[in-house]
């Protein structure tokens, strides 16, 4: 564990997980189209997803109410607002005006939802992928923290109906989408409705993830204590959970498509993203036991550390491949094979520069100034109300 209490196996593999991102991202780009084909690398996005719900409800589960979420909702913003703002700003100093928004109009409320986070709620893909594209799962993840506390409430009594809820909306959505047969993705026609922005982007057809780990949680929470989890059953987990990702993820998305029906992508994205989200879910609930080989060796400072920068790896790797892209003469020494790793180079210092020295002290800041303005706010109302009762406490702001 860290001194947050956090699971440092855990804190680690977020940082494989934007990798497999950046080399999605970085196939037509520095290696060809059909790199590691049928690898389905970009699906790192729903372990993030998973990965979130499980530990919010690791961090708070017994401490937040849904009638105070106000500490939480602070602490969620300042994780991600910051570093969004400063890639927001890199983008315009590096880039022409013409790909900050992609076409989409008017322009300054493309700017007004990216900036404020809620470009994941306008399916047309020029809004939630202006600026710097991969900030729409900030936002989409933005709208898992508002329903946060709400879905975590009196989770043991209504979890049932919760899931089945979210899954029926999901489902229905996707179904609706395909019957109509609306346009899903097309580089030709982003500022228009678009079925991805719906199936891919929305929060109403992604929280399903994001929920998933919030009950893998609470499995893991009433299994944990057992003997049986020992440092060799462990171990064989780890090494079990990591083979079905690898081996299973394709075989489980391609039966999604297949059983949604030909020509259902929406079906098919929906349903194969809540089954993926279970894979990586298998693997997360065996790290957090934190006792196999392999939970111990991520816990090595170094990976934690790689862990730690892993949201600001994401956050700058494809403005770092996109400039790359625009100045490719600049690169012409590097010889060929390098350029991938001295790229992954650049991005990497830069993402712990970002975290060290935008994030970290953006998030205190944010913390300190936020939580105590409400703090004394609230405080002469109690005490008018209860005599000389102090202001509500809040749980500790963690991750």
């Amino acid at each position: 564990m860290t001194d947050k209490g956090m699971i440092d196996s855990l804190t680690s593999l977020r940082f494989f997980a934007a990798f497999a991102i950046v080399l999605h991202h970085a196939r037509s780009t520095i290696f060809p189209a059909d790199f590691m084909l049928g690898v389905p690398l970009g699906h790192g996005v729903s372990f993030f997803f998973v990965l979130s719900g499980f530990i919010l409800a690791y961090v708070y589960s017994g401490k937040l109410e849904p009638s105070q979420p106000y500490a939480f909702y602070v602490s969620r913003l300042a994780r991600i607002w910051p570093a969004h703002i400063f890639t927001m700003l890199l983008v315009v100093l590096l880039f022409p005006p013409v790909s900050w928004t992609k076409g989409a109009e008017p322009a300054w409320l493309v700017t007004l939802l990216n900036g404020t986070l809620l470009q994941a709620i306008v399916p047309i893909p020029a809004y939630y992928f202006s600026f710097n594209s991969v900030s729409w799962s900030i936002s989409t993840e933005m709208f898992f923290y508002l329903a946060f506390p709400f879905l975590l409430a009196h989770l043991d009594k209504t979890w049932h109906i919760k899931l089945i809820a979210l899954l029926a909306t999901g489902g229905l959505i996707a179904t609706l989408l395909d019957l109509h047969k609306v346009n899903y993705y097309s580089p030709d026609k982003i500022t228009i409705f678009s079925g991805h922005g719906l199936a891919y982007i929305s929060p109403a057809l992604r929280i399903q993830e994001f929920f998933i780990g919030i009950l893998l949680f609470k499995f893991y929470n009433s299994v944990k204590s057992f003997r049986f989890f020992n440092a060799v059953t462990c171990t064989a987990l780890e090494l079990l959970s990591i083979a079905a990702v690898i081996l299973l993820t394709k075989k489980v998305l391609v039966f999604s498509y297949v059983q949604s029906g030909a020509g259902n992508i929406a079906s098919g994205e929906f349903w194969g993203h809540c089954a993926v989200g279970l894979l990586f879910g298998l693997v997360i609930v065996t790290f957090a036991f934190n006792r196999g080989i392999l939970s111990k060796l991520l816990g090595l400072k170094f990976f934690v550390i790689l862990g730690e920068i892993s949201f600001a790896i994401y956050m700058l790797h494809q403005i770092v491949l996109r400039y790359y892209v625009g100045h490719r003469s600049l690169f012409s020494e590097i010889p060929t094979p390098l350029v991938f790793p001295c790229l992954v180079l650049v991005t990497i210092v830069m993402a712990y520069a970002m975290w060290r020295y935008v994030e970290m002290p953006s998030q205190r800041w944010l913390k300190k100034v936020l939580i105590r303005k409400e703090r004394q706010s609230s405080e002469p109302a109690c005490r008018t109300a209860q005599g000389t009762r102090s202001a509500p406490s809040y749980p500790a702001s963690q991750g």
